[in-house]
């Protein structure tokens, strides 16, 4: 099962994150598919894809951000 938590401390200690991904995804069909519609894409791309699905899911992409810890570049 994919844990966002280890994600967030895999980025923090300068991990790199894909792999712990990868394993998720060899057991999951849908982190299969989120990481196949994520490759290829620019780093503004990517923000907007996040800022769509938080925002599908009554939230936004700053508020998530922040519970996790993370500062977000401007777009």
């Amino acid at each position: 099962m994919f844990n966002p938590m280890q994600m967030m401390q895999a980025i923090r200690s300068g991990q790199n994150p894909m792999q712990l991904m990868m394993q998720a995804a060899q057991s999951n069909p849908q982190m299969m598919q989120a990481i196949q519609n994520m490759q290829g894409k620019s780093p503004q791309q990517l923000q907007q894809m996040a800022q769509n699905l938080a925002q599908a899911r009554g939230t936004n992409l700053q508020a998530v951000a922040q519970q996790l810890g993370i500062r977000l570049p401007p777009m």
